[in-house]
């Protein structure tokens, strides 16, 4: 009995200790739990950090396998908050943190939750939030074979050339959505040959391109090889004369004046012995029974056609202009003052002069049209060669000199008398020699007459 008398004093007791000033025990419990957190979080707070996170996209096949492609329209970055002790959030980078949509979990309206995580353990008390989601829109899949083209940007060193560029593979499959595969045009890739002088390999990434030259961008796209191999040919330069080779004459009634032909030079490119071989390109222009209204009087052709296989035509030089000038052959008479017209070789001591009632005598010149038109009478050089005459009166050839495109078709005989100039003696100057007519290099074998007699030395 006592024994148990004891345990009820001592339960009581405990209890009157324990329930006793209740409210004061649990306010001292609750401030000292404060006082504790406001300790624990001087030392080390609590922290939030938010990070802007690239999006990526897992689980893609589950598009593939229904031929679906994706493009992302919203949610390709996403806001992630990082919620931790300061100690450990300050020490994370966004490269600590990823950032997934899961396109298995595609809602009806193509979106779906991102969902943050770091890429390590750090610690349990940091909590990620992101109230982001990926939006994407999809579309029917689509391939297509496209033929790899090389286009070279820049300029080689000075005497060389870029000859052939050979794709490594020259065909590619593109494969994405339907509506950017239909914009694809092209597939190229872009060679810098800037200050090349030799041969040389390089791996190039090929990108699409619609038929305006404009590069097709989608995410969609891809191609079945990531990089194409470009084995590029660097050529020796040269530069040659173009010739025309005119051949046959033109249309009865018509005269051929010239040709001429823009560029006069080009340029071609190949290896040393190839550019030995080569001086000049000659180009064949036929110009029989062509008149001034010809058709092929302007003509272009292509230097590729004229030239050897073993070098290559540089892209400017590629074709040549060519003018072909034909014009109507004219007559036209002519006069001529005597005045204007010169003796030649005339024999010492002796003088000449035109026996004539007029002071004209009648020439005929042919020639194109353009020179007949443009003819001046100033460009005549007349003259009678009177080599190896002695006194008398002749009926002698009129020698004349016309323009390039001119030709003397008919002239007169001219009268000319020659007599003994009794003033030439005493004229000349003393030791000095007239030149011997016989040795000049200017005189001209002509046939004379001999002097007339009877009534032309009686009226002289």
């Amino acid at each position: 009995m006592k024994g148990s008398e004891e345990n009820k004093e001592r339960k009581e007791a405990f209890k009157n200790a324990v329930l006793n000033n209740i409210g004061i025990k649990l306010i001292s419990v609750l401030i000292a739990l404060i006082i504790w957190m406001t300790i624990i979080n001087i030392d080390d707070p609590y922290k939030t950090r938010t990070f802007s996170v690239t999006v990526q996209t897992i689980n893609e096949d589950a598009l593939k396998s229904v031929n679906k492609v994706y493009e992302v329209i919203e949610g390709r970055t996403a806001n992630v908050k990082v919620k931790g002790k300061k100690s450990v959030v300050d020490k994370l980078s966004v490269d600590d943190i990823i950032a997934t949509a899961d396109l298995s979990d595609l809602s009806s309206v193509n979106a779906v939750v991102i969902v943050p995580a770091l890429k390590k353990h750090i610690s349990s008390d940091v909590i990620l939030e992101c109230n982001q989601v990926l939006k994407v829109s999809l579309e029917n899949m689509a391939s297509k074979q496209v033929k790899v083209t090389v286009e070279t940007m820049g300029i080689p060193e000075d005497g060389y050339t870029i000859g052939e560029c050979i794709a490594k593979p020259n065909m590619i499959e593109v494969t994405g959505g339907k509506s950017a595969i239909e914009q694809i045009d092209s597939v190229k890739v872009v060679l810098n040959v800037n200050g090349i002088s030799e041969d040389f390999t390089r791996k190039l990434t090929p990108a699409a391109y619609d038929k305006n030259g404009n590069e097709v961008k989608s995410s969609t796209l891809s191609y079945s090889y990531k990089k194409v191999k470009v084995v590029a040919q660097v050529l020796k330069d040269k530069k040659i004369p173009v010739k025309i080779d005119v051949k046959g004459e033109p249309a009865p009634g018509y005269e051929y004046v010239g040709t001429s032909c823009l560029p006069e030079e080009i340029k071609v490119a190949g290896t040393s012995k190839a550019l030995a071989e080569i001086s000049e390109v000659v180009i064949p222009v036929d110009i029989t029974g062509m008149t001034s209204s010809s058709p092929k009087l302007e003509q272009n052709v292509l230097v590729s056609d004229y030239i050897s296989d073993n070098v290559t035509v540089l892209d400017d030089y590629s074709t040549i202009s060519i003018k072909i000038t034909i014009e109507p052959h004219e007559v036209k008479a002519l006069k001529l003052r005597l005045s204007d017209i010169h003796f030649l070789l005339l024999e010492d001591g002796y003088k000449a002069e035109i026996i004539s009632e007029n002071s004209f005598v009648d020439i005929v010149v042919s020639g194109n049209s353009s020179s007949i038109n443009n003819f001046d009478m100033k460009d005549i050089s007349a003259s009678i060669n009177c080599s190896g005459l002695k006194e008398g009166v002749y009926e002698l050839p009129l020698e004349v000199k016309l323009g390039e495109h001119l030709k003397l078709e008919k002239s007169e005989k001219i009268k000319v008398k020659i007599t003994k100039n009794n003033n030439w003696e005493t004229n000349q100057p003393e030791e000095t020699k007239a030149p011997d007519a016989t040795n000049s290099p200017n005189k001209k074998p002509v046939e004379t007459q001999q002097p007339e007699t009877g009534k032309d030395d009686e009226k002289d």
